[in-house]
């Protein structure tokens, strides 16, 4: 109690694995707040995360690098909410619901602006009204990412990319023209028949086809394929 956060991550826990960069740390178990660079100064005590809007919690730490998409992990925390959830008030039991199928849309590329406005509405509504201290902190980790990283929601919503390349939805796979030796074994690697071409010179991605699975970057032995940013 009392520690900062940049002594338990850094000295510590060793650092971020791979030497990758900082980007967030999510504090207090499923159901807590996310932290990011300003906050690694910040005393781990009862008063000082409340104020950041995160926890202590159970007192866990899942320390997150720049290739993590903030939006699939509140996706991925919401999701383990709404399951745990007893179902006894209204709040919880169908506000988590309908909050894990907004962002479910969004991962999926199907999200609108209107959506986060719906998103901070509801994990407003449940944090107020739920009975237990689960339904009251349900929304933490949606809200914090939403406060710090608005920036990734609108890009999934509107320009439908996902940064990291973390949603499989989002992604974007090219063939580059001047690596492709036309040996066509991406095509008859592809499940759905998404790559077309002559043997020996570039073959293409039908993208209204592809179902992003990434079999024929797998399988390129030249590189030629890659996920567009």
């Amino acid at each position: 109690m009392g520690t900062t956060l940049r002594e338990v991550i850094f000295d510590i826990g060793g650092g971020i694995k791979g030497d990758g960069n900082f980007k967030a740390v999510q504090i207090g178990g499923p159901s807590g707040g996310c932290l990011i660079t300003p906050h690694l100064d910040v005393s781990l005590d009862f008063d000082s995360l409340k104020k950041m809007g995160a926890m202590i919690g159970s007192g866990g730490l899942v320390v997150m690098d720049d290739n993590t998409c903030m939006v699939e992990v509140a996706r991925f925390f919401m999701n383990f909410t709404q399951n745990e959830s007893c179902g006894k008030c209204v709040p919880c039991r169908e506000g988590t619901k309908r909050m894990l199928e907004i962002l479910e849309r969004i991962v999926a590329g199907n999200g609108t602006l209107e959506d986060l406005d719906l998103l901070e509405e509801l994990a407003t509504t449940i944090t107020e009204t739920a009975l237990c201290g689960l339904g009251k902190s349900a929304a933490l980790p949606v809200m914090s990412t939403l406060k710090l990283f608005r920036d990734e929601y609108i890009e999934h919503v509107v320009e439908k990319k996902c940064a990291s390349h973390t949603c499989s939805a989002l992604r974007r796979f090219v063939i580059s023209p001047e690596l492709c030796k036309g040996c066509s074994k991406c095509a008859r690697n592809c499940p759905v028949g998404a790559i077309s071409g002559k043997i020996k010179e570039p073959f293409t991605i039908d993208d209204s086809v592809c179902i992003k699975c990434g079999a024929c970057e797998s399988s390129c032995a030249f590189g030629a394929i890659r996920i567009e940013a």
